[in-house]
Formats: structure tokens, C-alpha cells, sequence
């Protein structure tokens, strides 16, 4: 649950980098976030445009979330998914007519071959009486007229002439001739190695319109059939065991309005994710290079596709979109912990005679530590966005889904059931992202018999739910 939580953390904060990013106050402020942290640990080590966007969207949430409860959680669900629902048809039609349609886009697709990664020698034809700092994302001319994009900030000390750094090579030609390269107040000359890539689609036509899809380091692809089977499931039936949704339930006030919330908001979702797959393979063609940071993808198009249509405004009200999605998981989890911790803990096993008032200072203060811890840990994510998203929800599935479908439609479950089966698919969740970690040498899933951990966790919980239900000792409860 707490990976959860730090996913949308990490998202609110790289909107609203790509958001204030061109804004003179707040590369001011940058700036000083980024002496103050020099040489702190752990903050030290992140970019300080992060920690700044980081720092003042997890005050923002901590304070309407704890003075604004459960009702401003509500509220603020129903407004962010009218406003996210108005920015992706706002998106779509944007960046369809930026691409000339999909027919055309379909075709541009076709011809592209993936980028490398490799590492760029930067060179400067003198030394600089200052240092020189070279953002994240600008681009390089290389010598044989090829271009790239640099992967990570980089400075080069005063009087130094030379400096390697992260570069992504663009390998495709129709892309290189619309990328000019960034220009500086000083000349330099810059070359390019590629690193060894075991991966899938290199250099070949075609991989981003067909089955697995290009991926630098998987031999089978971005996601081949079976990983895709999981994630049908994974995210048809996932969602309905996240603890965050049972939140949103409480605000029915009758089983009428939950059949017609559920027919709703099926139709809505199925709207809005046909639309994203749409919008985002056109964003592949419109920002190019975008791998680099590609938890950016969503902000940067908003604000690419309303500068090209001469409406940099809209942009405001399209970065709202993705906002909105983050703000409605970050409040509801938020209020989660902390009515479990006030109201299931303190209230009921530590102070039953607990006033109000006291019920009120606490939750405040749960909400806040929740929040600054999540704000803390956050500094230095996983490289993905996806990777938290899909570990956290997939974990929270696998340890709720099945005691709670079984708690509703089998009449001999029991408690003993219920927690043997929640232990069961946390520990064959949690074990095969440790044999993951240790395979590949980061944070990933290990996939056995190429499923998603999320497949095995509910076979696991469901089948403990049920024996031990059935067979174990009975309970009183």
C-alpha cells in the first residue's frame, strides 16, 4: 500500500516539473534547492527540481486530505475525474491532427527503429572561466551528424574540457532531420558508444506496431503473450481488491447508486483507456527521445501539442488531466491509513473511550507522517513509475482479492481463512520480487512460468483461503 502511495507521489511531482519548468521563479527556487541539498544524504542524491515539485505537492495533499476528510476526498474524486475525462478528449483530438491522423501515425510507426542507450564524451573546443551546467534533456549534435539526447544533468567544472554522461542516440532518420539540436553560448563536439543491448527490436522497422513490442534488455520483448494474459487480469480484476476503492464505496448511500456507479464508471474507464492508447502512440511520434524520462510522457505532450496549436494555456487544464488521476489515489490513501490507524487501532484496542477531539488531532497527525514518510522515501525512486504501480497494486490484490470474494460468496469462510489467505499471497508476492531483485540486480518482478506475480499470488491466497477455511480449526468469530 505504501508503494502505491509513493508512486503517485513521484507522478504529482514530475507533472508539475514539466508544468513550472520555463518559469523564472521557479528555476530561481531550483537553484536554491539545489545548494541547500548538496552533500545532504539521500536528498543529495536527487534532482533538485524533483525535491522542489516533490516538497510542495506533498504539502498540499497532507492538508486537504487531513483538515478536509473523507468528504473533501469524495468531492475532490467526482471534479478530478470530470476534469481528467474533458482533458484526454481535449488531448486526443490535439495530437491526432499534430500526426495527420491515425492512419498516418500508424505509418510513421511502422518506419521507426528504437533508440540507444549509450554514453556520450562531451568535449569542449576551450575551457570555461565557470562551470557549465548542461540540463537533462537537451540535445546533442554528434559527429557523423546523428543526434542525442542527454539522459542526466551534467556539469562541467570550471576548466575542465571533457566529461561522459548518459545519452540516448536517435536511430531513427525521418526523426533526426526534425531534431535540431540545442544551442549554447559555447561550442562543443560530442561522441557516441553505444552499450551492449541484449534486448528486443533493435534496428528493426516495424517493432513498435507489432507483438512484443521493442524493450532494451528483455530478449522477449516489452511484453510478450504471456505477461499480457496476466495484465488482462491484472488490471480487469486487480483493482477490485485495492483497499483504496473499498474507501470510495462508503460514500453510497444506496445499492441503486452503486449499480448505476458501477455501469458508469465501466463505460468511463473504457473510454479514457481506449483515448490513452491512441493519444500515446502518437506521443511517441511527437517527442521523440522521450525515454530518457519517460514517467514525463504525459505532462511533456500536453504542453508540446498546445505550443504547436498556438494555445499554451490549454496546457494548464490538460496537465490537470494526469493531476487529477493522482490527487483522487493519493487522498483516498491517505484517509485509509489513517482512519485504520485512529479508528481500527487507537479507538478500538487502545482507547475505547477516546473523545473526538482527541479521534481529530490524531488522524491529523497519522495523515502527516504518512505523507512526509511517503515524501522521504520518494527521493529516490525506481527508474519506472510503472514498476511501483504495477508492484503495489498487484500486491494489494493478491493479498485481498480472494479472502474478500470468498468472504462475500462462501458462506463457510472464516476469519482464519481470510488472514491465511492474505499472509499466503503476500509472501509468494513479496518472495518473487526478491527472486527478481536478486536475478536481475534491480527492483523487477520475477516472472515463473512467464506470469505476473499477481497470477501466483491469488492462486496462492485463494487456495490457503479455502483449506484452511474448510479443513483448519473453526472459528468463534
Amino acid at each position: 500500500m505504501f508503494f502505491y502511495l509513493l508512486a503517485q507521489f513521484k507522478a504529482g511531482s514530475k507533472i508539475m516539473t514539466t508544468l513550472l519548468q520555463d518559469v523564472a521563479v521557479y528555476q530561481t527556487a531550483v537553484t536554491f534547492v539545489n545548494i541547500a541539498t548538496e552533500g545532504l544524504p539521500w536528498v543529495g542524491g536527487a534532482e533538485p527540481d524533483y525535491v522542489l515539485c516533490l516538497l510542495v505537492f506533498s504539502i498540499s495533499v497532507i492538508v486537504y486530505t487531513a483538515f478536509g476528510g473523507f468528504r473533501a476526498v469524495v468531492w475532490t474524486d467526482v471534479m478530478q475525474g470530470i476534469v481528467m475525462g474533458l482533458g484526454v478528449i481535449i488531448l486526443l483530438f490535439l495530437t491526432l491532427g499534430q500526426v495527420g491522423g491515425l492512419k498516418n501515425a500508424t505509418e510513421q510507426l511502422k518506419e521507426m527503429t528504437p533508440p540507444e542507450s549509450g554514453i556520450g564524451t562531451i568535449k569542449l573546443t576551450e575551457a570555461q572561466q565557470e562551470s557549465i551546467i548542461l540540463p537533462k534533456g537537451c540535445w546533442l549534435q554528434l559527429k557523423n551528424n546523428g543526434v542525442a539526447r542527454l539522459a542526466e544533468r551534467v556539469i562541467i567544472s570550471k576548466g575542465a574540457t571533457q566529461i561522459q554522461a548518459s545519452c540516448l542516440k536517435i536511430t531513427t532518420p525521418s526523426e533526426i532531420n526534425k531534431i535540431k539540436p540545442t544551442e549554447f553560448n559555447f561550442n562543443i563536439t560530442t561522441s557516441f558508444e553505444a552499450n551492449e543491448s541484449n534486448g528486443y527490436g533493435s534496428g528493426t522497422k516495424g517493432v513498435y506496431v507489432s507483438a512484443p513490442g521493442p524493450h532494451p534488455e528483455k530478449k522477449d520483448g516489452f511484453l510478450n503473450i504471456w505477461v499480457a494474459v496476466s495484465f488482462f487480469f491484472f488490471w480487469a480484476f486487480g483493482t477490485a481488491g485495492q483497499p483504496s476503492n473499498m474507501v470510495r464505496l462508503m460514500a453510497f448511500n444506496g445499492t441503486n447508486v452503486l449499480r448505476k456507479a458501477i455501469l458508469s464508471i465501466s463505460i468511463y474507464f473504457t473510454v479514457i483507456y481506449l483515448l490513452l492508447v491512441i493519444i500515446f502512440c502518437c506521443g511517441r511520434i511527437l517527442l521523440p527521445g522521450m525515454e530518457i524520462d519517460s514517467d514525463r510522457i504525459m505532462p511533456e505532450l500536453a504542453a508540446t501539442v498546445t505550443s504547436n496549436a498556438g494555445v499554451p494555456w490549454l496546457a494548464g487544464l490538460l496537465l490537470a488531466a494526469p493531476f487529477a488521476a493522482v490527487m483522487s489515489s493519493v487522498d483516498s490513501f491517505l484517509l485509509m491509513v489513517s482512519s485504520s490507524v485512529v479508528r481500527d487501532i487507537y479507538q478500538n484496542r487502545i482507547n475505547k473511550n477516546a473523545s473526538e477531539n482527541q479521534l481529530k488531532k490524531l488522524s491529523y497527525l497519522v495523515t502527516t507522517v504518512v505523507g512526509i514518510l511517503a515524501m522521504l522515501a520518494v527521493l529516490n525512486p525506481p527508474e519506472y513509475l510503472q514498476d511501483l504501480i504495477v508492484f503495489a497494486t498487484s500486491g494489494l490484490a493478491g493479498c485481498f482479492l480472494m479472502p474478500m470474494l470468498l468472504g462475500l460468496y462462501w458462506p463457510k469462510m472464516n476469519s482464519q481463512g481470510a488472514i491465511s489467505g492474505m499472509l499466503g499471497g503476500l509472501g509468494c508476492h513479496l518472495l518473487l520480487y526478491i527472486i527478481g531483485y536478486i536475478t536481475n540486480g534491480k527492483f523487477s518482478a520475477y516472472h515463473f512460468l512467464e506470469f505476473n506475480p499477481f497470477i501466483w499470488s491469488i492462486l496462492i491466497s485463494g487456495l490457503m483461503s479455502y483449506f484452511v477455511s474448510k479443513f483448519g480449526v473453526k472459528s468463534k468469530i
